[in-house]
């Protein structure tokens, strides 16, 4: 991701990394130490390069694996500086001899296990690295998303868990599968998905405009309320039957295309 040096794009930075780190498997808390580091350290950029002069800087930000660990790679064409080279802050200082800030560096060293500083071609690299990244797993299949047969010639599936980049495409493949069998009402029980990313609401679009043209229809039910946000801000909430219970969407899909 490539960003502006700006404050107010950072936690489009920090919401990236944190979908890259569970998608690597990390746990919660690997998952909440990557994010702050990376928050701390865009943010240090910003308010101790960038907003010392008039020009807007450029932020990259690259993650991947090494083995077992996750990797985060950051750079900047600010002034080199290498953060490696500060002292380290004494938490157990009282409070009349502590100093406001600084607290940034601290904390990433702390979170994080590795960490590399270089300067070249006229940009810093800082790149971090945390332990606990899973072996990567195959691409779901269609069959991960159980289907059954409902009254009024809808199709039920259920989806689980987070519906992002990684799962985008084995939920486009089950869905267009459905479809493509005869079944142009479908109705899909998100009462188990956690998670949803611009991808997987590409996905589901895709498979409603896909049933539309055949006459059928999608619906959506017992949606999160998190992930409910998500439909509501993109306005997609308007394009689609959602209901509590898949119970309430089967008949409402039914009856809107009876």
């Amino acid at each position: 991701m490539i960003i502006p040096g700006i404050l107010e794009r950072v936690p489009e930075v920090c919401e990236f990394v944190v979908e890259a780190a569970t998608n690597a498997g990390l746990d919660d808390r690997a998952v909440y130490h990557c994010q702050m580091a990376v928050d701390e350290w865009c943010t240090n950029i910003v308010e101790h390069s960038f907003n010392k002069g008039s020009r807007i800087g450029r932020i990259e930000v690259t993650c991947g694996r090494r083995y077992d660990q996750f990797m985060i790679l950051i750079s900047d064409d600010a002034p080199p500086f290498d953060p490696t080279t500060l002292s380290d802050v004494d938490p157990h200082k009282p409070l009349e001899e502590r100093e406001p800030g600084g607290l940034g560096w601290f904390f990433i060293r702390k979170v994080m296990d590795e960490l590399h500083y270089e300067f070249r071609d006229g940009r810093n690299y800082l790149t971090m690295y945390k332990n606990g990244a899973q072996p990567v797993q195959k691409a779901m299949s269609s069959d991960v998303y159980p289907s059954s047969d409902a009254d009024g010639g809808v199709r039920l599936l259920t989806l689980r868990g987070r519906l992002d980049s990684t799962t985008s495409r084995a939920l486009e493949t089950a869905l267009s599968s459905q479809l493509s069998s005869g079944h142009s009402l479908l109705v899909l029980d998100m009462r188990e998905v956690s998670y949803v990313s611009s991808s997987g609401l590409k996905a589901i679009l895709t498979a409603l405009r896909q049933a539309n043209r055949s006459g059928g229809n999608v619906a959506l039910a017992g949606l999160a309320p998190r992930v409910l946000e998500i439909f509501q801000i993109s306005g997609f909430d308007t394009l689609f039957i959602i209901e509590d219970s898949p119970e309430a969407a089967i008949v409402r899909i039914a009856a809107a295309n009876a």
